[in-house]
């Protein structure tokens, strides 16, 4: 049985060889761990070295062929688990409460933003008059402002609530690294972006 897993947000760099996956063991763990641990995320790098995020923090993976890792649906009678996995699981919809309570924990980066990501940017394709542009992100219409002071002077599309049609978010930096290329957006790290 596997669960679903969160992208793997992150402010570094990835290469475009690098996959995020999408469903994962239910649990997880090194022979040197003390615990067993739930996944948060997992990623797949070339030559099948998978490495899964967990709730609390770490890391665990290494080489689905050499057996690096532990993974299992239920951990051996006895064996103790993460108590910070188990609940910020639960409280996130990955599994049901362990306590019988209702538990609630909401990962930043998942839900899109309250401000499209476009805001105060030059993502915007310019209407006729100079004065409102579509937003590349979202599509939604507004006011193009000076903006920036004598320093970074630049034109740019004003803070907006994000649209309804906003783009699709990069499974690695979600929509912080939005750019354009040929007059489309994609993430900065070269990933084709959806609208």
């Amino acid at each position: 049985m596997s669960v679903l897993l969160l992208p793997p947000a992150t402010y570094s760099a990835v290469s475009l060889d690098i996959e995020a996956l999408t469903d994962g063991p239910r649990f997880v763990r090194t022979r040197g761990m003390s615990r067993w641990h739930r996944p948060r995320s997992g990623t797949r790098y070339p030559k099948g070295r998978v490495v899964y995020g967990c709730w609390c923090g770490y890391g665990v993976g290494g080489s689905e062929r050499a057996g690096a890792f532990l993974a299992a649906d239920e951990p051996p009678a006895g064996e103790p688990v993460c108590g910070t996995c188990e609940g910020r699981a639960a409280g996130a919809g990955q599994n049901e409460s362990p306590t019988g309570r209702l538990l609630l924990f909401s990962p930043r980066d998942i839900d899109p933003p309250k401000n499209c990501p476009a805001s105060r940017s030059s993502l915007y394709e310019e209407l006729p008059g100079g004065r409102v542009g579509r937003c590349l992100a979202c599509g939604d219409m507004q006011p193009l402002r000076a903006m920036g002071g004598p320093y970074n002077p630049r034109y740019a599309i004003v803070q907006h609530l994000t649209g309804q049609a906003l783009v699709a978010p990069c499974p690695f930096h979600r929509w912080r690294e939005l750019t354009t290329r040929d007059g489309r957006v994609v993430c900065a790290c070269g990933r084709e972006i959806t609208q």
